[in-house]
């Protein structure tokens, strides 16, 4: 009889293991989370897309996202603070009026940051990657923009068979340093050619430190094969800048590289050489790889770099590690700082290509299968995801969603 009680209470204890287990386990896979998101741009085509990327995601992961458009350091911190009275885990930071300000303010809510298309200098870092409920950054670094810069001018020269060009700098003027790293990046292919020179200057560190603040003066470029009619910068969009573009196009500069903005530059281009009758106009920028670019190829647009929407999905994947106690860090132990690569399109094909593989309707290339196998593995991991050019991503969709 002991025997028989023995065994009556050893398969009790089992069942009751086994049923909490799977109580457990039900709970987990149940688990909801809630992220607010800060930005200050929810206009553009890539903020549209990465605000759908996200609810997408969201959806098959559990996790309800909110969107606040900001302006300003205050607005930010009383956005957060909004957030953690209604239970929110965590900041998705766009805007940077003061990273400082706004990780300290969620920090002191128990809420996790992560900064998921811009870096903190390196000033700010040290101040921040000691702060627990930091996570860290993953965008292009400025090694990243140079690059773009590069490989744009690259095209167009090898390519193209471009010489003469027209250059818009964007925020170069006010020393914005991925744009300044863009520009110098496409004076420094121009200037490898040995009779090729910008104010005197050939190489990356002295070219970011004649543009930075100042942009371009055409009269200051040297070259026996190469030539600039044209430079503008700022985002005025005025008649002003009409003016120099159409004189730069009349004099010749029909190739237009631009740091930013491609789609604007293209479009009043357009107008122009319509109105000028100038022909074979053509224009490369480093922007976005989302629909809103598509129609610009069809009036000259002819190479497009930039973020995607799936983008979003490394700095999704240092959020959820973190909130499933998995924190992601790296080798130092400390909040990562880690680069991104960019897609590049070079037709409008290709770029539908792109679309094709990373969309609402279709399904994104980060997906949950993909994102559930880096939440929570090694930074090494990690790396490999954020270092991924479109092919590699495509490699990795497909590794995890067989």
């Amino acid at each position: 009889m002991k025997k028989l009680i023995s065994m009556f209470v050893a398969i009790a204890c089992l069942l009751s293991c086994t049923f909490a287990m799977s109580a457990c386990s039900d709970n987990n896979a149940n688990k909801s989370y809630k992220i607010g998101v800060l930005r200050e741009d929810d206009s553009s085509g890539e903020a549209a897309a990465w605000e759908e990327y996200l609810e997408s995601v969201g959806k098959s992961m559990n996790i309800t996202f909110d969107f606040t458009t900001t302006s300003s350091s205050e607005s930010e911190v009383s956005a957060i603070n909004t957030y953690a009275s209604k239970g929110y885990d965590g900041i998705l930071l766009f805007s940077d009026d003061d990273v400082i300000a706004s990780v300290n303010a969620a920090a002191g809510k128990k809420m996790y940051v992560v900064l998921p298309t811009g870096h903190p200098t390196d000033e700010q870092y040290n101040q921040l990657k000691d702060i627990p409920y930091y996570l860290g950054s993953v965008a292009p670094v400025d090694d990243t923009e140079y690059q773009a810069g590069y490989d744009m001018a690259k095209f167009f020269v090898e390519t193209k068979g471009q010489k003469n060009f027209t250059i818009f700098g964007g925020a170069t003027c006010y020393a914005v340093s991925m744009h300044v790293q863009r520009l110098a990046g496409i004076l420094a292919y121009l200037c490898e050619d040995s009779g090729t020179s910008y104010d005197g200057v050939k190489t990356r560190e002295e070219l970011v430190g004649k543009v930075a603040g100042a942009g371009v003066d055409p009269l200051k470029f040297t070259s026996s094969v190469y030539s600039i009619k044209g430079y503008m910068d700022g985002f005025a969009f005025d008649d002003a800048f009409s003016t120099k573009l159409t004189n730069s196009l009349t004099a010749g500069g029909t190739c237009i590289l631009t740091v930013g903005a491609g789609d604007a530059v293209t479009g009043i281009a357009f107008g122009i050489s319509q109105g000028a009758k100038i022909e074979n106009i053509m224009v490369g920028g480093v922007d976005a790889i989302t629909s809103a670019y598509a129609d610009s190829f069809d009036i000259g647009y002819t190479y497009d770099c930039g973020k995607f929407a799936s983008a979003m999905g490394p700095g999704l994947v240092l959020m959820m590690s973190a909130l499933e106690g998995k924190k992601i860090v790296d080798n130092d132990g400390n909040a990562p700082k880690v680069g991104m690569s960019y897609w590049v399109a070079t037709s409008k094909e290709e770029l539908n290509d792109m679309l094709k593989s990373d969309n609402k309707t279709d399904g994104f290339c980060y997906n949950k299968e993909v994102l559930d196998h880096f939440i929570g593995n090694t930074y090494e991991e990690f790396l490999k995801l954020c270092s991924a050019d479109y092919s590699d991503a495509v490699e990795i969709f497909n590794e995890y969603n067989k």
